[in-house]
Protein backbone atom coordinates (compact mmCIF):
# COMPACT_ATOMS: atom_id res chain seq x y z
CA UNK A 1 0.00 0.00 0.00
CA UNK A 2 1.28 3.38 -1.28
CA UNK A 3 0.92 6.61 0.01
CA UNK A 4 2.00 10.04 -1.22
CA UNK A 5 2.55 13.08 1.05
CA UNK A 6 2.48 16.49 0.39
CA UNK A 7 4.92 17.83 -2.30
CA UNK A 8 4.37 14.48 -4.28
CA UNK A 9 6.97 12.64 -1.30
CA UNK A 10 6.37 8.67 -0.95
CA UNK A 11 5.41 7.21 2.02
CA UNK A 12 7.32 3.89 2.71
CA UNK A 13 4.77 0.82 1.71
CA UNK A 14 3.20 -0.50 5.14
CA UNK A 15 2.96 -3.73 5.73
CA UNK A 16 -0.56 -4.35 5.47
CA UNK A 17 -3.29 -2.32 3.77
CA UNK A 18 -5.58 -2.64 6.90
CA UNK A 19 -6.33 0.20 9.09
CA UNK A 20 -5.77 -0.49 12.37
CA UNK A 21 -7.58 1.31 15.71
CA UNK A 22 -5.29 3.81 17.04
CA UNK A 23 -5.80 5.16 20.58
CA UNK A 24 -5.04 8.65 21.65
CA UNK A 25 -3.93 8.88 25.22
CA UNK A 26 -4.25 11.83 27.45
CA UNK A 27 -3.32 11.77 31.03
CA UNK A 28 -4.09 14.74 33.37
CA UNK A 29 -3.87 15.44 36.81
CA UNK A 30 -4.66 19.15 37.72
CA UNK A 31 -7.51 21.10 37.50
CA UNK A 32 -6.13 24.32 36.16
CA UNK A 33 -4.71 22.09 33.05
CA UNK A 34 -8.59 21.22 32.07
CA UNK A 35 -8.73 23.86 29.12
CA UNK A 36 -5.65 22.74 27.69
CA UNK A 37 -6.66 19.41 27.81
CA UNK A 38 -10.23 20.26 26.18
CA UNK A 39 -8.17 22.19 23.35
CA UNK A 40 -5.94 19.32 22.97
CA UNK A 41 -8.78 16.52 22.51
CA UNK A 42 -10.43 19.43 20.07
CA UNK A 43 -7.22 19.15 17.64
CA UNK A 44 -6.91 15.35 17.55
CA UNK A 45 -10.91 15.09 16.56
CA UNK A 46 -10.18 16.33 13.48
CA UNK A 47 -7.75 13.98 12.30
CA UNK A 48 -8.64 12.51 9.04
CA UNK A 49 -6.82 9.00 9.72
CA UNK A 50 -10.59 6.92 9.99
CA UNK A 51 -9.88 4.97 12.52
CA UNK A 52 -9.60 6.22 16.04
CA UNK A 53 -11.02 6.40 19.33
CA UNK A 54 -9.27 9.12 22.62
CA UNK A 55 -8.55 7.85 26.18
CA UNK A 56 -8.65 10.20 28.90
CA UNK A 57 -7.09 9.45 32.48
CA UNK A 58 -8.11 12.23 34.21
CA UNK A 59 -6.57 12.35 38.38
CA UNK A 60 -7.40 15.92 38.20
CA UNK A 61 -9.86 16.53 41.66
CA UNK A 62 -12.12 18.49 40.74
CA UNK A 63 -13.05 18.65 36.90
CA UNK A 64 -13.80 16.66 34.18
CA UNK A 65 -12.34 17.18 30.44
CA UNK A 66 -15.37 15.37 28.41
CA UNK A 67 -19.13 16.89 28.69
CA UNK A 68 -19.84 13.39 27.09
CA UNK A 69 -18.87 10.37 26.30
CA UNK A 70 -18.84 7.68 23.53
CA UNK A 71 -17.92 4.76 22.41
CA UNK A 72 -14.91 6.21 20.72
CA UNK A 73 -13.87 8.96 23.45
CA UNK A 74 -14.22 7.58 27.08
CA UNK A 75 -12.63 9.39 30.10
CA UNK A 76 -11.10 7.33 33.30
CA UNK A 77 -11.43 9.67 36.49
CA UNK A 78 -8.75 7.93 38.93
CA UNK A 79 -7.44 8.55 42.29
CA UNK A 80 -4.46 10.77 42.51
CA UNK A 81 -2.83 8.79 45.25
CA UNK A 82 -2.80 5.60 43.21
CA UNK A 83 -1.47 7.08 40.20
CA UNK A 84 1.45 10.27 40.99
CA UNK A 85 2.91 10.17 38.08
CA UNK A 86 2.91 10.78 34.58
CA UNK A 87 4.41 7.07 33.77
CA UNK A 88 1.71 5.49 36.21
CA UNK A 89 -1.09 7.49 34.26
CA UNK A 90 -0.23 6.48 30.57
CA UNK A 91 -0.07 3.10 31.88
CA UNK A 92 -3.33 3.50 32.73
CA UNK A 93 -5.05 4.72 29.56
CA UNK A 94 -2.17 2.29 27.64
CA UNK A 95 -4.06 -0.54 29.63
CA UNK A 96 -7.93 1.04 29.35
CA UNK A 97 -7.04 1.62 24.96
CA UNK A 98 -8.64 -0.83 22.36
CA UNK A 99 -6.29 0.44 20.35
CA UNK A 100 -3.25 -1.58 18.12
CA UNK A 101 -0.98 1.71 17.91
CA UNK A 102 -1.01 4.22 20.41
CA UNK A 103 -0.20 8.03 20.31
CA UNK A 104 0.09 9.92 23.34
CA UNK A 105 -1.21 13.61 23.39
CA UNK A 106 -0.01 15.88 25.32
CA UNK A 107 -2.65 18.60 26.91
CA UNK A 108 -0.28 21.66 25.50
CA UNK A 109 0.00 20.11 22.06
CA UNK A 110 -1.77 20.68 18.40
CA UNK A 111 -2.14 18.28 16.29
CA UNK A 112 -2.38 18.43 12.58
CA UNK A 113 -5.70 16.88 11.21
CA UNK A 114 -3.10 14.49 9.16
CA UNK A 115 -0.54 13.77 11.55
CA UNK A 116 -2.28 10.47 12.59
CA UNK A 117 -2.52 9.73 9.20
CA UNK A 118 0.98 10.66 7.82
CA UNK A 119 2.54 8.89 11.31
CA UNK A 120 0.36 5.26 10.80
CA UNK A 121 1.60 5.55 6.93
CA UNK A 122 5.03 4.45 7.58
CA UNK A 123 4.52 2.14 10.46
CA UNK A 124 6.36 -1.17 11.10
CA UNK A 125 5.68 -3.81 12.93
CA UNK A 126 7.69 -3.75 16.48
CA UNK A 127 8.64 -0.17 15.58
CA UNK A 128 7.74 3.09 17.11
CA UNK A 129 7.71 6.15 14.85
CA UNK A 130 8.39 9.74 15.99
CA UNK A 131 8.49 13.21 13.93
CA UNK A 132 12.07 14.81 13.04
CA UNK A 133 10.34 18.54 13.41
CA UNK A 134 7.83 20.34 15.61
CA UNK A 135 7.19 23.86 15.54
CA UNK A 136 7.71 25.41 19.63
CA UNK A 137 6.00 28.67 20.33
CA UNK A 138 6.80 30.70 23.41
CA UNK A 139 3.56 31.65 24.37
CA UNK A 140 5.02 34.28 27.43
CA UNK A 141 7.78 36.00 25.02
CA UNK A 142 5.92 35.81 22.08
CA UNK A 143 8.59 33.51 20.03
CA UNK A 144 8.49 30.43 17.24
CA UNK A 145 11.14 28.41 16.38
CA UNK A 146 11.59 24.81 15.13
CA UNK A 147 12.56 22.10 16.90
CA UNK A 148 14.16 19.22 15.14
CA UNK A 149 16.59 16.40 15.36
CA UNK A 150 17.08 13.96 12.92
CA UNK A 151 16.60 11.05 15.57
CA UNK A 152 13.45 11.90 15.89
CA UNK A 153 11.85 13.48 18.67
CA UNK A 154 10.27 11.37 21.63
CA UNK A 155 7.31 13.70 22.38
CA UNK A 156 6.00 12.94 19.33
CA UNK A 157 6.08 9.03 19.69
CA UNK A 158 3.27 6.77 17.64
CA UNK A 159 3.82 3.26 19.32
CA UNK A 160 2.46 -0.45 19.13
CA UNK A 161 0.45 -0.99 22.33
CA UNK A 162 1.77 -5.03 22.49
CA UNK A 163 5.28 -6.22 22.18
CA UNK A 164 6.09 -9.79 20.28
CA UNK A 165 5.59 -11.54 23.25
CA UNK A 166 1.81 -10.15 23.94
CA UNK A 167 3.38 -7.60 26.77
CA UNK A 168 2.35 -4.03 27.17
CA UNK A 169 4.85 -1.47 26.08
CA UNK A 170 4.70 0.69 29.19
CA UNK A 171 6.31 3.87 30.74
CA UNK A 172 8.10 3.77 34.22
CA UNK A 173 5.48 4.32 36.30
CA UNK A 174 8.24 5.55 39.26
CA UNK A 175 9.85 7.98 37.40
CA UNK A 176 9.46 11.08 38.95
CA UNK A 177 11.75 13.82 36.83
CA UNK A 178 10.57 14.73 33.43
CA UNK A 179 11.55 12.94 30.24
CA UNK A 180 9.36 9.96 30.36
CA UNK A 181 8.93 9.83 27.01
CA UNK A 182 12.57 9.49 26.24
CA UNK A 183 13.27 7.10 28.94
CA UNK A 184 9.84 4.94 26.97
CA UNK A 185 11.24 5.21 24.05
CA UNK A 186 15.24 4.62 24.87
CA UNK A 187 14.17 1.30 27.45
CA UNK A 188 10.66 -0.03 24.42
CA UNK A 189 12.48 0.59 20.76
CA UNK A 190 16.12 0.87 21.22
CA UNK A 191 18.20 -1.18 19.32
CA UNK A 192 17.23 -0.14 15.24
CA UNK A 193 13.17 -0.34 16.47
CA UNK A 194 12.83 3.52 15.72
CA UNK A 195 11.47 4.70 12.18
CA UNK A 196 11.65 8.77 12.11
CA UNK A 197 9.37 10.43 9.57
CA UNK A 198 11.58 13.28 8.23
CA UNK A 199 9.16 16.39 8.07
CA UNK A 200 11.21 19.12 6.49
CA UNK A 201 9.96 22.84 5.83
CA UNK A 202 9.81 21.89 1.65
CA UNK A 203 6.30 20.53 2.74
CA UNK A 204 3.30 21.17 4.59
CA UNK A 205 2.34 20.14 6.79
CA UNK A 206 5.80 19.65 7.65
CA UNK A 207 6.83 20.91 11.05
CA UNK A 208 3.52 22.10 11.67
CA UNK A 209 2.12 18.41 12.05
CA UNK A 210 2.64 18.44 16.14
CA UNK A 211 2.84 22.25 17.83
CA UNK A 212 3.83 22.35 21.09
CA UNK A 213 3.53 25.31 23.57
CA UNK A 214 5.03 26.64 26.58
CA UNK A 215 3.73 28.66 29.18
CA UNK A 216 3.27 29.02 32.82
CA UNK A 217 1.97 25.75 33.72
CA UNK A 218 4.23 23.80 31.35
CA UNK A 219 6.93 21.06 33.60
CA UNK A 220 9.81 21.64 31.37
CA UNK A 221 12.37 24.48 31.56
CA UNK A 222 12.01 26.98 28.95
CA UNK A 223 15.66 25.70 28.00
CA UNK A 224 15.14 22.20 27.83
CA UNK A 225 12.06 22.99 25.60
CA UNK A 226 13.70 25.43 23.14
CA UNK A 227 17.25 24.77 23.76
CA UNK A 228 19.75 27.41 22.70
CA UNK A 229 16.08 29.78 21.25
CA UNK A 230 15.99 29.98 25.36
CA UNK A 231 17.18 33.07 25.68
CA UNK A 232 15.48 36.21 25.95
CA UNK A 233 17.25 37.65 23.25
CA UNK A 234 14.78 35.73 20.56
CA UNK A 235 11.43 37.10 22.83
CA UNK A 236 9.41 38.86 19.90
CA UNK A 237 10.60 37.12 16.65
CA UNK A 238 10.61 33.56 14.91
CA UNK A 239 13.91 32.30 16.05
CA UNK A 240 14.41 30.10 12.84
CA UNK A 241 13.43 29.77 9.44
CA UNK A 242 9.43 28.94 9.22
CA UNK A 243 7.75 29.29 5.84
CA UNK A 244 5.29 31.25 5.13
CA UNK A 245 2.10 28.51 4.87
CA UNK A 246 3.74 26.94 8.14
CA UNK A 247 3.48 30.45 9.93
CA UNK A 248 -0.17 31.03 8.83
CA UNK A 249 -1.23 27.92 10.11
CA UNK A 250 0.14 28.26 13.42
CA UNK A 251 -1.37 31.78 13.53
CA UNK A 252 -4.32 29.94 12.91
CA UNK A 253 -4.10 27.80 15.25
CA UNK A 254 -3.12 30.15 18.12
CA UNK A 255 -6.11 32.09 17.43
CA UNK A 256 -8.51 29.43 17.50
CA UNK A 257 -7.18 28.47 20.69
CA UNK A 258 -7.71 32.08 22.24
CA UNK A 259 -3.99 32.62 22.35
CA UNK A 260 -2.41 35.77 20.89
CA UNK A 261 0.57 36.71 19.00
CA UNK A 262 2.53 39.26 16.93
CA UNK A 263 4.94 37.72 15.74
CA UNK A 264 4.75 37.34 11.49
CA UNK A 265 6.31 36.52 8.44
CA UNK A 266 7.71 39.41 8.22
CA UNK A 267 9.53 40.13 11.52
CA UNK A 268 13.12 39.47 11.85
CA UNK A 269 14.10 35.66 11.44
CA UNK A 270 17.63 34.92 13.19
CA UNK A 271 20.07 33.06 10.92
CA UNK A 272 21.25 29.47 11.63
CA UNK A 273 19.72 25.94 11.55
CA UNK A 274 16.94 24.50 13.86
CA UNK A 275 18.13 23.17 17.16
CA UNK A 276 19.11 19.46 16.58
CA UNK A 277 19.28 18.56 20.71
CA UNK A 278 16.83 15.99 21.66
CA UNK A 279 14.67 16.92 24.46
CA UNK A 280 11.06 15.87 26.50
CA UNK A 281 7.96 17.90 25.71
Amino acid sequence: MEMIGPGALPFHAVENSSIPLVTGILVIAEDERINLARSAVTSFLRQTYPNFEIVIVNAAPMHGVLDNEWDTMKEFRVDPVQYPTIGALRNKAIEEARGEWILPIDDDDHSHLHRLFIQMAVRRSGCCVMLSEQARVDIERNMLCIHADPKGLSGTVLFPRKRKDDTLNLYDADMLEAGEDKEFVERNFSGGNIVVLPTPTTWFPGPCTSIAFYHTKNKSSRESFFGRYAAESYAGSIASDIPKDHMEYIRSVMTKAGLVTSVGPSSTSIEGPPVNDTVNV
